[in-house]
């Protein structure tokens, strides 16, 4: 797994495969992508050792979509570079931290897990720190020209900092939103935030396990769900239709047959493989993934039929 020390992300993939790391966020993500015109622009910010770029990277390379995998952590930024060369994928992976304005910025490195990284002091226990690059997407969309169709924030924490960051692009591309909110979270900051994009036409949704959805009926809501029920959302720039959920559906069951019985097994004092921990050829990673929710999906198509 592209190391002796793995990350967070690492273990869990090696002990329970994709089916055992957030599944509806991947289903979503995909779900939302394959809907997308060609030429889309994914925008991963917290990219950590870019699974969902390379997902994304991988399953819509005919798509010719581009995908921004943003990561300030340095060795985990180095993870999320060496998956794409081993793999061959074609994303591009920005070091540097995303927030309400650019300079520099203190990067707090949680004692726990470099999963819980944070701009944010109080977040998580740390006794190291390290100075990164920051800027906003609106000013990383402004520099090279390219609009987010999606993007995924999962920032510990710092969320509505990166939104403030990117209210002109919002405001202009309407992007597609998959975002994290946790109880910690500045909820006067939040509420603020998300009251402008109301006003934009955006409604919010839990990834919850059952399909459809909840629509939530206001910011309130939404924070309250947020504390009792799980943290990953959808902020969706227009209304989702039973074929979405359809979609939806057919990546969850694609998602579930790639678990750990799937994996690659390395005997003990063997080195690791490069690229993924998985029995497919270099630069395939995910391609059991597409083949079965094709499978999928047409069964889920069949059932909505009936």
């Amino acid at each position: 797994m592209l190391g002796r020390r793995q990350t967070a992300v690492q273990r869990q993939l090696r002990r329970a495969g994709l089916a055992g790391y957030e599944p509806m966020t991947q289903a979503t993500l995909l779900s939302i992508m394959q809907h997308a015109p060609r030429r889309a622009a994914f925008f991963d910010v917290g990219a950590h050792i870019g699974l969902y770029s390379a997902m994304i990277s991988a399953v819509y390379a005919r798509n010719g979509v581009r995908t921004y995998a943003f990561e300030p952590t340095p060795d985990t930024a180095r993870i999320c570079r060496a998956v794409r060369k081993y793999n061959g994928l074609d994303y591009t992976v920005v070091e540097t931290a995303l927030s309400a304005e650019a300079g520099v910025a203190a990067l707090y490195l949680s004692d726990k897990t470099e999963s819980s990284n944070s701009l944010n002091p109080r977040f998580r226990a740390h006794t190291q720190e390290v100075v990164v690059p920051m800027t906003t997407l609106d000013a990383f969309a402004l520099e090279t020209g390219v609009d987010p169709y999606l993007m995924k924030i999962d920032v510990e924490t710092q969320e509505p900092q990166v939104i403030r960051g990117a209210l002109e692009i919002i405001a202009r591309a309407r992007p597609w939103i998959v975002c994290e909110i946790l109880p910690e979270v500045d909820s006067e900051n939040l509420t603020e935030l998300l009251t402008r994009l109301t006003d934009l036409g955006y409604a919010f949704r839990q990834l919850t396990p059952e399909l459809p959805w909840t629509l939530c009926r206001g910011v309130q809501d939404l924070q309250q769900l947020s504390r009792l029920l799980g943290r990953d959302w959808l902020l969706a720039p227009e209304q989702l239709t039973g074929e979405f959920f359809a979609t939806v559906r057919g990546w969850l069951a694609a998602i579930a047959e790639c678990d750990e019985t799937t994996n690659r097994l390395i005997a003990g004092g063997d080195p690791l493989p490069v690229g993924w921990n998985s029995p497919y050829p270099a630069g395939r990673p995910f391609a059991r993934l597409a083949q079965r929710r094709v499978a999928a999906q047409r069964s889920v198509l069949g059932w909505l039929r009936r």
